[in-house]
C-alpha cells in the first residue's frame, strides 16, 4: 500500500471515529468496510489514475460485491451483493477507495434521513438541522471529512437537498445518462445516481470519470442568459460574472402528475414486500405507500401525458435561457427531529419540479443551477466557484 493510500485511509478512519455517534455509515457486515479496505494491496501503476487515493462512500441503495445493500431498511441486507454497480466500478478503476456504505432515509424516500432501523443521520456541520434526505449519509460523510466524494441517488431531490443541508455539492444528471444497474429503485422514471463532493471542481472531476465528459470552467459567463426563479440570492453574483439575468417562473403545476407517477411506481417497486411486510416499514414510508394505493392505469397514463405536456410548455418558455438558478431548498432546512411529513412538501418543492422536468441540476449548497445538459450546469458552477462564490448555507 502506498503512502498516499495509508494517509487517506487514516484520515477517513479518524473522521469515522470522531463522528461515530452521527449514524453516518451503515455497517451491516461482519467488519467495517474501512478495515477490509486496509487489508487490500494495490499495486502502483506507472501512471496513477484520475482519482488515485481519493476516498468515497456510496449510498446503501447501491451494490458493492461482498457487501450488503440494506436500502436503509430492515427487510434487505441479509445477503452480500454478488456484483458491483457500474458507477462504483468506474470510481474504483479510477483509483478511488471505498471507505463505507452511507446511511439514508429508508428506501430513499424522505427528506430528513431519520432512520428507525440504522439510526437517524446527524448533520456534522449544522447540528440543529437534519442532514436532508434521502442521501443524507453521503452528504454528512463529506461534511465530516469521512470521504472526499460520494455517490447518492436522486428521485425528487435526494442528492440536492442533503447537499444544501450539509453545505456540500451534488449533481443530479438526466435519467439514463449513467447506468442504474446495481442500484435499488424507488420510482424508475425519475431515479438517477449522482456524484457528491465538497467543491464543484471535485464534482466535475468525478463526473468525468463516471460519464467520460470533461468540463472546463469558462473565464466568464459573458453571453450566457441566466433565468432566475424564486428570488435566488445569487442572481447578482452571476450578473457580475457577465451573465444576462432575467426572471422566470417554475411550472409548479407539474407536481401533481409527478407525484402520481412516483407513487404508482413506488407501489410497484414494493409490491413483493408491501403490504405483506408492512410491519417492517417505518410509519412514514407506510403512509406514503398507502397514500399511493389505488392509482390505476388510466390515472397513471393521464399523469404521464400531463407531465409531458408541461415539459413541452416549459421548454418553450426556456427558449433563449441557457441555465436557470434557484434556491435548492423550497423553504427553511428541516430541523433535527422534525416531523418529516410536515416539511417534505415545502423542502422539496423546487427540486421535485426540476426532477419532473427531466433536467440536470447542480446543487451548490442552497444554490441550484439547472440546465439542458450536465456540462452546462457544471460550467456555470465552476465559473461561479472560481469567481469566489462560497457554498451558500441553508436557511
Amino acid at each position: 500500500m502506498t503512502v498516499e493510500h495509508e494517509a487517506a485511509i487514516a484520515r477517513s478512519a479518524e473522521a469515522i471515529r470522531l463522528h461515530s455517534g452521527h449514524n453516518i455509515l451503515i455497517e451491516s457486515g461482519p467488519e467495517p468496510v474501512i478495515d477490509r479496505l486496509a487489508r487490500r494491496d494495490r499495486p502502483v501503476p506507472a501512471t496513477p489514475p484520475e482519482l488515485w487515493a481519493w476516498t468515497f462512500v456510496v449510498k446503501d441503495m447501491i451494490d458493492v460485491a461482498g457487501l450488503r445493500t440494506t436500502r436503509g431498511s430492515a427487510l434487505y441486507g441479509s445477503e452480500e451483493a454478488l456484483t458491483t454497480a457500474p458507477c462504483v466500478e468506474l470510481l474504483e478503476r479510477a483509483g478511488a477507495l471505498l471507505v463505507g456504505k452511507a446511511n439514508q432515509h429508508e428506501f430513499a424516500w424522505g427528506v430528513t434521513s431519520e432512520n428507525p432501523h440504522w439510526g437517524d443521520v446527524r448533520n456534522p456541520r449544522h447540528e440543529h438541522l437534519a442532514p436532508g434526505g434521502s442521501s443524507g449519509g453521503t452528504a454528512a460523510a463529506l461534511a465530516a471529512g469521512i470521504a472526499r466524494v460520494g455517490l447518492g441517488t436522486d428521485t425528487g431531490g435526494s442528492v440536492r437537498i442533503p447537499a444544501a443541508c450539509c453545505g456540500v455539492v451534488g449533481l443530479r444528471p438526466r435519467a439514463g445518462v449513467l447506468s442504474s444497474e446495481g442500484v435499488a429503485p424507488l420510482a424508475p422514471m425519475f431515479d438517477v445516481v449522482g456524484p457528491m463532493a465538497t467543491s464543484v471542481a471535485d464534482c466535475a472531476h468525478v463526473w468525468r470519470v463516471l460519464s467520460g465528459e470533461a468540463v472546463e470552467p469558462p473565464r466568464s459567463l459573458s453571453g450566457l442568459v441566466v433565468g432566475v426563479a424564486e428570488g435566488c440570492a445569487q442572481a447578482g453574483e452571476f450578473a457580475d460574472l457577465g451573465a444576462e439575468v432575467r426572471e422566470i417562473a417554475l411550472p409548479y403545476e407539474i407536481l401533481a402528475p409527478y407525484w402520481t407517477i412516483v407513487g404508482a411506481q413506488a407501489r410497484r417497486t414494493h409490491e413483493a414486500t408491501y403490504p405483506a411486510n408492512a410491519a417492517s416499514y417505518s410509519a412514514g414510508v407506510r403512509r406514503k405507500l398507502d397514500d399511493a394505493a389505488g392509482i390505476g392505469h388510466r390515472e397513471y397514463r393521464r399523469a404521464v401525458e400531463e407531465l409531458l405536456a408541461v415539459r413541452a410548455r416549459f421548454s418553450a418558455e426556456m427558449s433563449g435561457v441557457d441555465v436557470l438558478i434557484t434556491p435548492t431548498l423550497g423553504g427553511p432546512a428541516p430541523r433535527a427531529g422534525c416531523d418529516e411529513a410536515a416539511v417534505r412538501g415545502e423542502v422539496g418543492r423546487i427540486t421535485s419540479v426540476v426532477s419532473a422536468l427531466g433536467l440536470p441540476a447542480l446543487a451548490i449548497g442552497d444554490l441550484q443551477v439547472v440546465g439542458r445538459g450536465e456540462a452546462d450546469v457544471l460550467r456555470a458552477g465552476l465559473c461561479w466557484e472560481a469567481g469566489g462564490g462560497a457554498i451558500p448555507a441553508p436557511r
